[in-house]
C-alpha cells in the first residue's frame, strides 16, 4: 500500500510539472520568438555599440529582419490604438535608423560619433500625450580640438568644448485617432498611428571646462528653453495633416522590451527601431534596511551647550 501511495505521488507530481511546463513554453515560446532574437543579433552584429545606424549593407540586413518580425507578429504584438497606448508608455533608446547618415569609414583619423548624436532615447508619456525625443550630441571632434588648443584667441575656447557635450530635448504634444483629442467618432481601436506637434525645445550643456576660458564660460547658459510659436505650431499641424511631414509614426510590433516604429509618410520609408530602458534596479536589502534607521541625536552633556547665545 505504501508503495502504492509513493506511486501516485509521482504521478501526480510529474502530471503538474508537466502542466508546468506547458504553460511557461506557451507563454515564452511565441511564434514571433525567432524572427525577435534573429533582428537582436543582427542588430548587435551591424549597429557599432555608439551609434544607432549602419553601412548600407547592413542596414539592409536590419530592414529585411524588421520585415520577417512584422510578418511574424501575432495580434497582442501589433497594438491597436487608443486600446493599447499603454503599452509603447515609458523611455526606449533608438537602437536603429534608417534616417540618419551611416558611420563614417574606419579611416577616419578621430571620433565622430558625437557629430551624430548618442544616447538617443524617446520618452512616451501616454497620460500626458507628450513624446520627447531627447539626444546628446558634440558638434565639434574632441580630439582636434585639443590640437588646436595652443591657438590665439579661440585656442582657449575651443580648450574648454573640447569636452562638451549639448543634451537637446525636442517636446511634442501627440494626439490618436479616436482618443477623442481630435475631431471624429471617439472609437477603442483601430489604428496604429500616432500624430506629433513639436512645441517645445530644451537645451543643457555639460563638460564645459570653465576654466580654461571664464570669459567665454560666462556667455553660455547651462539651460536654455524655447517654446514654438503659436503660429508656427499651427503651421506645422496643418502641414502635418498632409502626411507628408513625417510628424506621425506607425507602431507595427511592440513587445515588453522591443518596438518597431515606421514613419507615417511612405514615401520616407522611414524605420526606427527602439529597446526599452531598463528599470532602475532596486536597493539592496543592506541600503533599504539603512533607510529605515533613524539616527536620534545625541542627548548626552547639557543641553544648553548647544542652544545660541544672544
Amino acid at each position: 500500500a505504501h508503495s502504492s501511495q509513493i506511486a501516485s505521488m509521482r504521478l501526480i507530481i510529474a502530471l503538474l510539472s508537466s502542466g508546468a511546463a506547458t504553460a511557461l513554453s506557451a507563454t515564452t515560446a511565441r511564434p514571433s520568438a525567432s524572427a525577435r532574437t534573429n533582428l537582436l543579433q543582427v542588430l548587435a552584429d551591424v549597429v557599432p555599440s555608439d551609434r544607432f545606424s549602419a553601412p548600407p549593407d547592413g542596414a539592409k540586413r536590419i530592414e529585411d529582419a524588421v520585415a520577417a518580425l512584422e510578418a511574424a507578429a501575432t495580434d497582442d504584438e501589433k497594438p491597436s490604438f487608443p486600446r493599447d497606448l499603454m503599452v509603447i508608455d515609458g523611455d526606449w533608446d533608438l537602437r536603429f535608423t534608417n534616417n540618419a547618415p551611416p558611420p563614417p569609414p574606419d579611416w577616419v583619423p578621430f571620433d565622430t560619433s558625437g557629430l551624430a548624436g548618442r544616447d538617443v532615447v524617446q520618452k512616451i508619456d501616454v497620460m500626458g500625450r507628450r513624446v520627447k525625443n531627447c539626444v546628446t550630441v558634440a558638434p565639434w571632434p574632441s580630439a582636434v580640438l585639443d590640437g588646436l588648443d595652443g591657438l590665439p584667441l579661440i585656442g582657449a575656447p575651443l580648450a574648454a568644448l573640447s569636452k562638451a557635450s549639448v543634451a537637446l530635448s525636442l517636446d511634442h504634444s501627440f494626439s490618436v485617432d479616436g482618443d477623442g483629442s481630435t475631431p471624429g467618432t471617439r472609437k477603442a481601436a483601430g489604428t496604429n498611428r500616432v500624430n506629433i506637434v513639436f512645441e517645445r525645445l530644451d537645451r543643457t550643456l555639460t563638460g564645459l571646462d570653465r576654466d580654461k576660458a571664464p570669459e567665454f564660460a560666462e556667455l553660455l547658459p547651462v539651460e536654455t528653453g524655447y517654446d514654438v510659436p503659436e503660429i508656427a505650431r499651427a503651421a506645422n499641424a496643418a502641414f502635418a495633416a498632409t502626411g507628408l511631414d513625417g510628424s506621425a509614426f506607425d507602431t507595427t510590433y511592440c513587445d515588453e522590451t522591443l518596438r518597431i516604429s515606421r514613419g507615417g509618410n511612405p514615401l520616407r520609408g522611414e524605420l526606427r527601431v527602439f529597446t526599452r530602458v531598463a528599470a532602475p534596479a532596486p536597493p539592496t536589502p543592506e541600503v533599504a534596511d539603512e533607510d529605515r534607521f533613524i539616527v536620534a541625536p545625541d542627548m548626552e552633556g547639557d543641553p544648553e551647550d548647544s542652544m545660541p547665545s544672544d
